[in-house]
């Protein structure tokens, strides 16, 4: 049986795979308009894609079936490495974060500065036959009148793409207490 060696799992933990591409020439450039909050998509040259996922920890190559983590990540990159070189390449990126800003790497979208009651203010309220109402009625059903006596009652706002957004009340907040039943 192999020994327990305790780098192995401080490299795991401290090295982001998308340090790796950043800074393994010729590096690769966040795709920013692509990317997600789970999946940082990466791009080189024409046709070079490479996902990063699971917070950093491991990558995929949406154009096969390649996958893996820091360690295959840079055996990919540079093909000629045995899994000791990999070890000592990443060494170099322990503890250094993306080059990006951590509001990208969170994914975080526009608008979400602002106050959450102007947000809820800007949402449309559900009217019959928009997406949302179509959603609640058909795949949640929700009953016709259950729909209208929320989005009345301002409980209940048109979502993105069709999804529903639902008001929350802090009875500790000093808001003026919970939303009205619908009946």
């Amino acid at each position: 049986m192999i020994g327990h060696d305790p780098e192995i799992n401080e490299l795991r933990d401290k090295v982001h795979c998308g340090v790796v591409l950043e800074r393994t020439p010729p590096p690769w450039k966040l795709d920013r308009k692509e990317s997600t909050k789970l999946s940082l998509k990466y791009r080189r040259g024409k046709g070079e894609i490479l996902i990063v996922s699971h917070a950093g920890r491991g990558w995929w190559d949406p154009t096969s079936d390649a996958k893996g983590d820091k360690f295959g990540l840079v055996q990919r990159l540079e093909p000629g490495l045995t899994f000791g070189h990999a070890r000592k390449r990443l060494r170099e990126f322990a503890g250094l974060s993306p080059s990006f800003p951590p509001a990208d790497r969170a994914g975080r979208r526009r608008g979400l500065d602002k106050p959450v009651a102007e947000r809820w203010a800007e949402r449309k309220a559900v009217r019959p036959n928009s997406p949302t109402w179509r959603y609640l009625a058909s795949e949640r059903r929700l009953p016709a009148n259950i729909i209208e006596a929320a989005s009345r009652a301002g409980v209940l706002r048109e979502g993105p793409v069709g999804s529903a957004s639902f008001a929350h009340f802090d009875g500790m907040s000093g808001q003026a207490g919970p939303p009205p039943r619908a009946s």
